[in-house]
């Protein structure tokens, strides 16, 4: 974080080791959060007061530059990252006004928010900030265990620190608060290193493990701590559950302003989920300040893109703001054949009365095109060298034929109602439509195989489906003071309601194509459906949350109940059937926290969840939900005066009533199986001044069957590994903003990911577990502001950005025992932005 006070010109410009190491010493005597810059001792402008007028000649030039002359002449302090500013530039301010008036002229257009600190004082954050009067402190000046309303500057973004924990608690807590595993990806860091997709996004995070899936389809692949996700529960879209079915989404980063990632079982504030924890992205907002951006990429496989986001007031007042983004992507793949074409539109608006009314109505629609095949590949034939290599590139499917279209379409709001200086009222609600049109191609030989030396058997699967989906949530928050004891309450309900609708339709004959020259000749021929389902789910939950405080200490208590029903409705075969089920669980959180003046703040918590099954016993009874119970220890340490968050993490994590063999009935299953997760978690990320960033992560992860009854072949799981997860993962990527004259505008980052070797799925029938190689990837990003070449180019950039760059060839575990998915291989990209 940069602060700035007014100086001279000569020493508002000092930024060397000399300067910092004053800093330093300076914030140390004085024994606050402000931090005096080198020459602060020269003749100061005095600060203007909030009502006075002065004159103001600033002309529009790089955005730092703007920000030094708007100090000389306002006696303003500014506090901001370097990393902020980068690659911005300043409105012109011209004529009398207010200094407040004149920071706002100057920002403008950039998408950053002003937000006053003090008389004299303000810092500066990405995206909508406090409306214009609103006071807030600095963000480096909050104190441990103080709270606010939405404009709580712990809801600041700055660089790559995310200051706001509220996916935890849904309320506006500092993330150094919340007594459980958190990591936010922020827009700047998206940025830095050229996200592409969800994957990129959280490549550097501890605890998760996505699995690489060139051409897939629908959702990721992802396991949080040991555990998979799936079924859509453990992904979430603004603060709501993304849907119900991973065939029927997919994300598109350009349109996110954040990523979280929260460890551990979950369910206490969202219901039915997997232990591991969740997943949860933040879609772009309506902000105060206007702005534009237009960006054209073209990258590896003949990647072309073209994007435009805009956003600003509609009204003098700014009590009407708006945001849209678009893309449009036209895209091969490193698999031939298979597509990566999207068309993403994404309105925003937001009504604020500015008296504790806010409602903010959002709406997405989505078409997105990929490749429909599998691509499964036998152990003996990618890993192995037991006869031919299938190359990376291989298609396994029917070009033309075996494809996955989905259009999506959703609506929405988040509405915002102050009831008076202690209660506040909160409701979001969405609903989605969804239409997929996916024709799917498998490996026809099972186990899967290669046949007759260099042919691959592939057949094919019609599956059309529509779906419909509404999720809500309400809940009023509140503190409520008991003697010493500060309560800050939250009572809430959430509801969603699924409706999907599907057929699967085999074809008869199977595709005969040779691996050496593959010709795609094949007309596939249909039988009847195999399945035409309808299937429809309801849940309710409702949910308490105390977050106490006294003195240093926060304490967190959460409690849950929900109820699930679901109906199975099958017409394929000779007469309709329906199987109803229902379900209820109840699910809670213990934590606690200390919060030392010095910045540190350990914590330790227990927290439990439940997670659906369908199906039923011997006895035609329900499978009850599966359940999960952690404990967790840790550390979060967040310096006084340094923008920088590093956590530390142990837990174990347990889940029970998982289905194992029933020995009594052949076929059937039982709940007496059990799996658990042991790790350590680390992490570290930040701005370390002088125009450096760090992210920094490692993860163990133990996660392994405990209980298990022996199959027909007398075969236990128990002592088996997780499928997919690797001991150890591990990464580190570091980003530095030039400050020098010479290399002013000059951006680069370079990360490395270590991905440790994990295991296939157990084969039932002998026992074993294929193991599979880990490996470690270099990405590099880099950008230029043209500004600095001419002022004629200002709001230019130039930038490029790379995956994989020594194009290593790796394979992450299958769908199945004896199958791999082959790993992204080299990707290449290179933007070229105008921001105004």
């Amino acid at each position: 974080m940069a602060h700035r006070m007014a100086a001279s010109p000569v020493a508002s410009r000092r930024r060397g080791v000399a300067g910092l190491t004053r800093l330093l010493l300076t914030t140390s005597m004085l024994g606050c959060a402000v931090l005096v810059p080198a020459g602060a001792g020269a003749q100061q402008t005095a600060p203007a007061t909030a009502a006075e007028t002065r004159a103001f000649a600033i002309p529009a030039q790089p955005l730092a530059a703007a920000i030094d002359a708007f100090i000389g002449a306002s006696g303003w302090q500014i506090s901001y990252s370097s990393a902020l500013v980068a690659g911005k530039t300043s409105a012109a301010v011209s004529g009398s006004m207010t200094a407040e008036e004149a920071l706002r002229r100057l920002v403008s257009g950039s998408g950053i928010s002003v937000r006053i600190s003090a008389p004299g004082s303000a810092a500066l954050f990405a995206g909508a900030g406090a409306a214009a009067g609103e006071t807030v402190l600095d963000p480096l000046m909050v104190e441990a265990g103080r709270r606010g309303g939405r404009n709580d500057p712990a809801t600041a973004t700055t660089g790559y620190v995310a200051r706001n924990g509220s996916l935890a608690t849904k309320t506006d807590t500092p993330v150094i608060e919340v007594p459980q595993s958190l990591s936010i990806v922020t827009r700047q860091e998206m940025d830095d290193r050229g996200v592409t997709d969800l994957n990129d996004a959280i490549a550097y995070a501890p605890g998760i493990r996505a699995i690489d899936y060139p051409g897939g389809q629908g959702m990721p692949l992802m396991y949080l701590r040991g555990f998979r996700a799936q079924s859509q529960r453990d992904f979430y879209r603004d603060g709501l559950r993304n849907g119900y079915n991973p065939y029927d989404s997919f994300v598109e980063p350009y349109g996110l302003e954040s990523v979280a990632v929260l460890r551990g079982p979950s369910s206490v504030l969202y219901g039915d989920a997997a232990p591991g924890g969740l997943v949860s992205m933040t879609t772009k907002r309506p902000t105060e300040d206007p702005f534009g951006e237009i960006r054209l990429d073209y990258g590896s496989f003949d990647r072309k893109q073209v994007a435009i986001d805009l956003g600003g007031p509609l009204d003098e007042d700014r009590h009407i703001l708006y945001r849209l983004t678009t893309l449009k992507r036209d895209a091969d793949t490193q698999i031939d054949h298979s597509r990566d074409d999207s068309v993403y539109i994404a309105p925003a608006v937001t009504l604020d009365s500015r008296e504790g009314t806010r409602l903010t109505l959002l709406a997405q629609y989505q078409n997105w095109t990929q490749g429909g095949s599998e691509q499964s590949l036998p152990l003996d034939n990618s890993v192995y060298s037991n006869g031919i290599k299938i190359p990376s590139d291989f298609y396994m499917g029917i070009p033309g034929l075996t494809d996955w279209d989905v259009e999506s379409s959703s609506v929405g709001y988040a509405f915002e109602q102050e009831i008076d200086d202690t209660w506040t009222f909160r409701n979001n609600l969405r609903y989605t439509h969804a239409e997929l049109d996916y024709v799917s191609a498998f490996n026809w030989e099972w186990p899967i195989a290669v046949v007759d030396g260099h042919y691959v058997n592939v057949g094919v699967q019609k599956r059309p489906r529509t779906s419909d989906t509404l999720v809500a949530d309400a809940n009023v928050n509140g503190v409520v003071e008991t003697g010493p004891l500060a309560h800050d309450l939250t009572f809430g309900v959430n509801y969603g309601y699924s409706r999907i609708r599907e057929t699967r339709t085999n074809s008869t004959n199977d595709a005969h194509i040779d691996i050496l020259n593959p010709v795609y000749d094949f007309d596939p021929v249909y039988g009847a459906p195999w399945t035409d389902s309808k299937s429809i789910i309801r849940q309710i939950g409702i949910y308490a949350q105390d977050q106490i405080r006294i003195d240093n200490w926060v304490l967190t208590l959460n409690g849950r109940q929900d109820w699930a029903e679901g109906s199975e409705y099958e017409y394929a075969g000779a007469a309709d059937t329906v199987d109803k089920a229902s379900s209820h669980a109840f699910t809670g959180r213990v934590g606690a926290a200390y919060l030392f003046e010095n910045g540190f703040a350990p914590y330790i918590a227990y927290s439990t969840s439940f997670e659906p099954l369908t199906g039923r016993d011997f006895d035609k009874r329900p499978f009850e939900p599966t359940t999960g119970e952690q404990y967790e220890a840790g550390v979060k340490y967040q310096p006084r005066g340094m923008n920088l968050l590093v956590t530390a993490s142990v837990f174990q994590l347990t889940q029970q009533n998982v289905l194992t063999t029933d020995q009594q009935h052949s076929g059937y299953s039982v709940q007496e199986g059990e799996v658990r997760s042991r790790g350590l978690e680390l992490e570290a990320k930040g701005d370390l001044g002088d125009g450096w960033s760090l992210v920094a992560s490692y993860a163990y992860t133990d996660s392994e069957v405990t209980k298990d009854n022996p199959n027909a072949s007398d075969i236990s799981k128990v002592g088996t590994r997780t499928q997919a997860v690797p001991y150890h993962t591990a990464g580190l990527w570091v980003n530095h903003d030039f400050q020098t004259a010479a290399l002013a505008g000059l951006r680069i980052g370079a990360g490395l990911r270590y991905v440790g070797s994990s295991v296939t799925a157990m084969d039932t029938g002998t026992g074993t577990q294929a193991e599979i190689d880990g490996y470690t990837l270099f990405d590099a990003s880099a950008s230029y502001d043209l500004s600095e070449v001419h002022p004629g180019l200002a709001g230019l950039s130039l930038g490029v950005s790379g995956t994989n760059l020594t194009d290593e060839e790796y394979y992450t575990p299958g769908f199945y025992s004896n199958s791999v998915l082959a790993g992204k291989r080299r990707a290449i990209k290179g933007n070229l932005t105008y921001r105004w």
